[in-house]
């Protein structure tokens, strides 16, 4: 090996691999470096980690799974393989349930805009400003943000986006943001309307009915593809009735709903699934990060008859079904069950909404506070408008109490808060103690600053 390589080699700077030190080890929620030091990680792994870090369970099951057999390659079985479909397919929503094991988040996109252009035998999808569903190639097509699709090429023509309402806006014709301390929260029993008001939805349906439109003059529509709580950008819920309108809208298109709940779904959100709070059964359900704790594994839920539209050999992935990763993800769905980690999730949302809203009621720059189960995000504000520099700020003097958050939305100007739904008592109390320090010290810096400039 050539030591001046191993010197200077690094990672590339794609990944934006950035945040905290390197770390060693992890329990809970806490994240470890080599010398010790605890830090609280408030993103969960990406909101991959909803049990904590090395969960005991998860671990025993994957290190037991270890010493038998990890690899088969996908078109081969294995038990672990079998008793994680038969226990995704028994949780789900679905009365005659198809699971179709996948690996990550986005392949599992992709995977469902196969089976949703083989069961419909059309074409062109309809996705929403604020998605995210990954950076694959037919996953970023649909995704919100333009720089992530710069040096991708997507299939032209064939994606058609519409304008969900912002939960984060007020009033009656949903076009005043950040005024009023408006705090549209969803605890998993379907709370807030979130539907920015009937101009809000009014306009939402408008743009829906255009897109739908213009997907079936290319094609026909295939699929509506949606998050029920965009969380990548800020925690948007879709209210339930929303959701309900969206699936019967596709319904009367021919095209299949699909919603996306790789990030909100198996209790993070303070529900199983999004179809518990709907009238309409989504025909699709995608699954992952809480799935496997950690580990790499995914998956998309149907009824079979709409799941095995997709004929075989069509859809394979060398690491799918993994027998490690599925004996991980059946522990992981034993414990969802008997620890009820969905309402473990409401309750810790309802903590977290709580102390956000005592917070942002002493510090008016905080708009927004919304919470949907472990999961929570609040946007900051100057002068009623979106102010990255402070949100940036906040994540800066939270990392300096040791604890770990993500800023991002819309505008760059949201701070996210995803921890572990599993928490202790004085684990919560590091967490909200170090978002009161983390806001108050963003102040503090502001005026420290404001100060300097004066002088």
């Amino acid at each position: 090996m050539n030591s001046n390589r191993l010197r200077t080699a690094y990672e590339a700077r794609s990944t934006g691999t950035t945040a905290g030190p390197a770390f060693g080890s992890g329990h809970g929620p806490w994240l470890c470096t080599d010398d010790g030091t605890a830090w609280f990680d408030g993103t969960s792994g990406s909101g991959a980690a909803t049990l904590g870090h090395q969960h005991p369970a998860v671990v025993e099951a994957a290190a037991a799974q270890l010493a038998r057999l990890v690899h088969t390659g996908c078109k081969l079985n294995s038990d672990p393989r079998i008793r994680m479909v038969r226990r995704l397919g028994a949780l789900s929503p679905y009365e005659e349930p198809a699971v179709l094991p996948t690996v990550t988040g986005a392949e599992a996109v992709e995977a469902a805009l196969k089976v949703a252009r083989a069961a419909t035998g059309h074409r062109s999808v309809v996705s929403f400003r604020h998605a995210y569903h990954g950076k694959t190639a037919g996953a970023l097509a649909l995704t919100w943000r333009a720089e992530f699709k710069r040096f991708s090429a997507g299939p032209p023509g064939q994606v058609f986006t519409a304008a969900l309402p912002d939960p984060r806006q007020c009033g009656e014709d949903g076009a005043q943001p950040y005024e009023g301390g408006a705090r549209p929260r969803d605890d998993g029993e379907g709370g807030a309307d979130g539907t920015g008001g009937t101009g809000g939805t009014a306009a939402f349906l408008r743009s829906l009915t255009a897109a739908l439109d213009e997907a079936e003059h290319h094609g026909g529509v295939a699929a509506v593809v949606l998050e029920p709580i965009q969380v990548t950008e800020g925690v948007l819920a879709v209210a339930p009735v929303l959701l309900d309108r969206i699936a019967r809208a596709a319904h009367d298109r021919g095209a299949l709903l699909v919603l996306d709940e790789i990030y909100t779904g198996l209790g993070r959100a303070g529900r199983m699934f999004s179809a518990e709070i709907m009238a309409e059964t989504p025909d699709l359900t995608l699954v992952g990060k809480t799935l496997g704790n950690g580990f790499p594994v995914s998956a998309v839920l149907g009824e079979q008859r709409v799941v095995d539209a997709l004929p075989p050999g069509v859809q394979t992935s060398t690491y799918s079904g993994s027998p490690l990763c599925c004996a991980a993800a059946s522990a992981v769905l034993d414990i969802l069950v008997t620890e009820d980690v969905p309402a473990r999730a409401r309750a810790l949302g309802r903590r977290l909404d709580d102390r956000l809203g005592a917070l942002a009621a002493d510090h008016p720059w905080m708009s927004a506070v919304r919470t949907a189960g472990a999961l929570a995000a609040f946007d900051c504000t100057r002068d009623g408008r979106p102010d990255p520099a402070r949100a940036k700020a906040v994540v800066e003097t939270a990392a300096q109490a040791r604890l770990l958050l993500f800023g991002g939305g819309p505008e760059g100007a949201t701070v996210k808060v995803v921890p572990p739904a599993l928490l202790t008592e004085d684990e919560l109390g590091f967490l909200l103690h170090g978002l009161a320090t983390a806001v108050s010290d963003a102040d503090r810096m502001e005026a420290a600053q404001a100060g300097g400039a004066l002088r």
